[in-house]
């Protein structure tokens, strides 16, 4: 009976209707309140906390927790959105889990809430409605919402969760002690940064000015991140590397993580999976000055190395 009414929720929630009304002044005053906000947190705590006395056990198999770092736009989704399709692991997207961690909720409450935004996701699609041009990443006949064996724990919220250390560093620490028993393993998808700060410019509305401060602040805070690192403990990939050979670099993941990809699980995943990068830049005509100060500032991270506004 709940999940009948779960999905009808779901199902209402992520129609045209409800965006719609969700849309209007007024009520959109009230779903961005801090009252509004602040009464669902202490709902997910409540929650979260019942669940994690009633199933105990649920989690007792999981190594590693795994979060993604980096930038909005930049490929982040689709990779956790094709982890999340393996039957030992389990990728929630946009959950932000650090907020999660930084107000003191435990470990089992975290992977409840984890388990059940990827459950979420399963149920709505896996469709990514904030892109320009929505897209789905869910694979058909996988796992995703579900698993067989739990090995693997995630978040992929990965422009919030760099945001998030910048206000404070010391949540990777924090994270770690929270992770008591666990692996703690950091994953970040770089793309061309002409890229995501176009989707910036044109969704979010931003001048060049502030796309070019808000993605190099995110830069400046991923070199601070990426110090703090042991090398063993984070995996790099670039979008335009995995979208051209998904198999080979869901191989790669699955091993960092601890687990294997098998021959299903690695067709189905690439089937979905469009194999020429989306260029977003060439939705605007970017200025030859902005071209300039853009790769002026691409030399300054070793991790952006290579890339220009041509490639």
């Amino acid at each position: 009976m709940v999940n009948k009414l779960e999905d009808k929720w779901v199902s209402f929630t992520d129609s045209d209707n409800f965006r719609k009304l969700a849309g209007r002044k007024s009520l959109s005053r009230i779903f961005n309140s801090g009252l509004y906000k602040t009464a669902n947190f202490y709902r997910r705590y409540a929650v979260s906390y019942y669940k994690s006395k009633r199933f105990s056990n649920l989690f007792n198999e999981v190594d590693v927790f795994c979060l993604f770092v980096g930038q909005t736009k930049s490929g982040c989704s689709m990779v956790g959105g094709l982890l999340d399709a393996h039957p030992n692991i389990i990728i929630s997207d946009e959950l932000h889990v650090l907020q999660y961690v930084d107000k003191g909720f435990n470990q089992e409450q975290l992977f409840h809430l984890i388990l059940h935004a990827s459950h979420r996701e399963q149920m709505k699609g896996r469709v990514t409605a904030r892109r320009l041009s929505p897209y789905s990443f869910l694979v058909p006949d996988q796992w995703q919402g579900s698993y067989t064996t739990l090995k693997v724990i995630g978040d992929s919220t990965a422009g919030k969760s760099t945001q998030k250390l910048a206000e404070n560093p010391n949540l990777i620490s924090h994270l770690r002690d929270t992770m008591d028993g666990k692996q703690t393993r950091f994953i970040q998808v770089i793309r061309n940064p002409f890229d995501p700060m176009t989707v910036m410019m044109i969704r979010g509305k931003r001048s060049f000015e502030n796309a070019l401060s808000h993605y190099f602040e995110d830069c400046d805070t991923l070199m601070q991140i990426r110090l703090k690192l042991n090398s063993a403990d984070l995996f790099s990939v670039r979008y335009e590397d995995f979208v051209n050979s998904p198999a080979a670099h869901l191989i790669d993941l699955c091993s960092f993580l601890g687990t294997e990809a098998n021959e299903e699980y690695l067709d189905s995943c690439t089937r979905i999976i469009k194999h020429t990068p989306e260029r977003s830049r060439d939705l605007v005509e970017w200025k030859t000055e902005w071209i300039e100060r853009v790769e002026e500032k691409i030399d300054q991270y070793d991790f952006l190395a290579g890339y220009n506004f041509r490639n």
